[in-house]
């Protein structure tokens, strides 16, 4: 095996090779692992890890993960390579597999509860990022953790637990239900430090009612727009009702 790390006098600015290992036993495919490190946007390195297998000259198989630590992403290629050197592991890995993006769309689709609006959006959301592309059987609390972390840019923590909260309930119905391999403890870990961490947590809760001088400002605004616009929503109306029913207002708005 040929290791080399920190080849920085490649002086490469925004990306650069850390690693890389070439092994070769006989009867056994070639295997090369490289760790590319790129600079991100808002600070900090990204280490994307890659391992190929070639037989007879030839790509067979080709895996790539990223991730926040040059350790973490150089021990992912030591077991990961141990593995793919197990009898049966490459004709396992050649099967077709279910990917999250799978399984979040059978729930869509075959949940008879009626999926919210926000959790409807959220979902869909997921199945547009990188994760949603991941084989079910590869994802691990690292790469939920990875994943919490990438929404945390832009977005407050309350944000991030509500993506974590919607998608733990694909993998909790999963293995069950369609016998899809998503580790469900893995969620569990994945949010319990998400939530140590401070990348999710809950939204800010009230510290006051509004005063009843607010609410009539309020209720008369509303009364003369409504006035002005008989087309436009009653809004004093859906008020009253709200602080009479006690209803939030996703359950108003299901109201038929």
């Amino acid at each position: 095996m040929l290791c080399c790390d920190n080849l920085n006098a490649m002086n490469f600015p925004r990306r650069r090779v850390l690693h890389w290992s070439i092994s070769k036993r006989f009867g056994a495919p070639e295997t090369m692992g490289t760790i590319l490190v790129r600079r991100r946007k808002h600070g900090g390195d990204a280490f994307r890890a890659t391992i190929i297998l070639k037989r007879d000259n030839k790509i067979i198989h080709r895996e790539t993960r990223t991730f926040e630590a040059h350790r973490r992403a150089k021990d992912w290629i030591r077991d990961r390579e141990a593995e793919l050197a197990r009898p049966g592991e490459l004709d396992r890995i050649g099967r077709p597999s279910i990917t999250l993006g799978d399984a979040i769309d059978r729930y869509i689709a075959e949940s008879k509860k009626k999926i919210r609006r926000t959790k409807w959006q959220v979902l869909n959301a997921i199945l547009e990022m990188p994760i949603a592309r991941m084989k079910c059987d590869a994802i691990k609390s690292e790469d939920i953790v990875s994943f919490a972390q990438s929404l945390s840019e832009g977005r407050t923590p309350a944000t991030v637990g509500n993506y974590m909260s919607h998608l733990a309930a694909v993998f909790t119905v999963a293995q069950p239900a369609w016998k899809y391999p998503l580790d469900r403890q893995g969620m569990t870990d994945a949010r319990t430090v998400t939530g140590r961490l401070g990348i999710s947590g809950k939204g800010k809760e009230r510290d006051r009612r509004p005063t009843l001088d607010e609410i009539d400002k309020l209720m008369t605004h509303f009364y003369r727009a409504h006035s002005l616009r008989p087309t436009a929503l009653p809004m004093h109306k859906i008020i009253a009702f709200a602080i009479f029913s006690t209803r939030r207002q996703e359950e108003i708005c299901l109201m038929n």
